[in-house]
């Protein structure tokens, strides 16, 4: 996880990432440090279409965030490529 100020731990997990999984790492681990990092500033997600962003489950959690949509195939998007 990105930011403007910060730098999130990496997640790692030994499972496939489902959407299941993804919505229990996310309220175990990102909702915590957005909100230690974050307490008073609304948190904008940006997914990009990945199976587990997808599922009805996310979609219903992610309410409560404003989600942009992640622009499909952009390099300049992409900061991991650039570590």
């Amino acid at each position: 996880m990105f930011s403007w100020g910060t730098l999130a731990p990496i997640i790692l997990t030994e499972q496939s990432l489902t959407s299941d999984t993804y919505l229990h790492l996310d309220a175990d681990q990102v909702h915590p440090f957005i909100a230690t990092v974050f307490p008073v500033v609304d948190c904008v997600y940006q997914k990009d279409n990945a199976p587990c962003h997808k599922g009805r489950i996310v979609e219903e959690h992610s309410s409560e965030f404003q989600v942009i949509s992640w622009p499909p195939n952009s390099p300049d998007l992409n900061p991991l490529e650039h570590l």
